[in-house]
């Protein structure tokens, strides 16, 4: 399992990458950034949820 700060800097990239196709109206990338985006944050998510559970074990 990787680091959740790595997932976080990646979504981060992403949503550049989104806001700059949404900007050039390239909406069908925009709307596959915006959805990696969103994978990488839900995984960041679950991956620092997983650490507190097995921290509090």
């Amino acid at each position: 399992m990787g680091s959740k700060y790595f997932d976080i800097a990646i979504a981060l990239f992403m949503g550049y990458f989104a806001y700059t196709r949404y900007a050039t109206e390239q909406y069908g990338f925009a709307i596959l950034f915006t959805v990696l985006c969103g994978l990488n944050l839900l995984t960041a998510f679950m991956k620092h949820k997983r650490l507190k559970e097995l921290e509090e074990k």
